[in-house]
């Protein structure tokens, strides 16, 4: 089958270069006064998308308001299904929505069905992000009934990139900040040989509220010690500095901060790099350029999987 890849040119036009025999086709996104989004394929007279596989790369923008990426999306959806797309692909680096995978609070909306579902109605019959938040007892899958869905994880990317920059011949301590998150600790460590991970579990006293730390996995000395600390995502970055002071005070000689989605503000970033933490790393999954912060690319990482998995 015909292989389609569309989206922007810096993001699904580099996608369609590391997928065998893809043909790119662009977006034109046209923003309306009143805010309306009007997402158009690029096409020649011809219509190339009839009984073809495609895939919808899209990337969310640093300043993007994320409604706005999501309709233009299910826009783009309908639309190749509409000029005759035999299978559509959804690839979603960030997956929005995903925090919201429960309600916590009576009258909460159950966001990250709502989205799948969305997706599926559009038409999409297979989706594919980076590190979704949602795992353990809500895993990705719960969410789509009607899709194949996948979450890819670059977190051997993160530790491995890391490893490089930091140029340190010793072993490297992988923390996760909390005790949910602890795998990702596990696979960084993995990635980069090192026979040391462990988390930081929290503690909240019953009658004062106030919440303590403590290090699990890990019974040995952090003196003079490299610490890398991963998560899947961080905005405010607090849990990662508490970590962060916590190792420091334990006497780690440099402490690192990995992480997938960077969904911080410049001005948050800003904040980070005031505390005593060296190196900084996330991937590409959000479009964003912040100077002292190291991007990855999850590009080759998607299209290996693509072209693994193609029919």
């Amino acid at each position: 089958m015909k292989v389609i890849v569309v989206g922007k040119h810096d993001f699904a036009g580099k996608l369609s270069t590391e997928i065998e025999g893809a043909i790119f086709i662009e977006i034109d996104e046209r923003i309306f006064p009143d805010g309306e989004v009007c997402p158009r394929l690029l096409l020649d007279n011809q219509n190339p998308i009839e009984n073809s596989h495609v895939i919808i790369a899209t990337q969310l923008g640093f300043d993007q308001p994320i409604n706005q990426y999501l309709v233009s999306l299910l826009l783009t959806i309908y639309n190749v299904k509409r000029h005759g797309a035999t299978k559509v692909t959804c690839i979603m680096p960030y997956h929005i929505y995903s925090r919201q995978d429960r309600e916590t609070r009576l009258g909460e909306p159950f966001s990250s069905k709502y989205l799948a579902s969305m997706l599926e109605t559009a038409g999409m019959d297979e989706y594919v992000t980076i590190n979704s938040h949602s795992y353990g007892k809500n895993p990705l899958s719960d969410f789509f009934s009607e899709s194949r869905s996948i979450s890819l994880s670059a977190i051997p990317l993160i530790a491995r990139a890391v490893k490089m920059t930091s140029n340190s011949s010793e072993d490297i301590l992988c923390f996760s900040p909390d005790e949910g998150a602890l795998m990702l600790a596990k696979e960084a460590a993995e990635a980069i040989d090192s026979p040391f991970y462990g988390a930081i579990r929290k503690r909240r006293d019953p009658k004062t509220g106030k919440i303590s730390q403590e290090m699990i996995g890990i019974d040995i000395s952090l003196e003079n010690r490299h610490i890398l600390i991963v998560d899947d995502l961080v905005s405010s970055g607090g849990t990662m500095v508490g970590a962060a002071r916590i190792f420091k005070q334990q006497g780690a000689k440099e402490v690192y901060l990995g992480y997938i989605h960077g969904v911080h503000t410049v001005e948050k970033f800003e904040k980070l790099k005031k505390e005593d933490i060296q190196i900084f790393v996330t991937t590409n999954s959000i479009k964003q350029e912040i100077p002292g912060l190291t991007t990855v690319s999850v590009v080759k990482l998607i299209a290996d999987w693509i072209n693994s998995n193609l029919s």
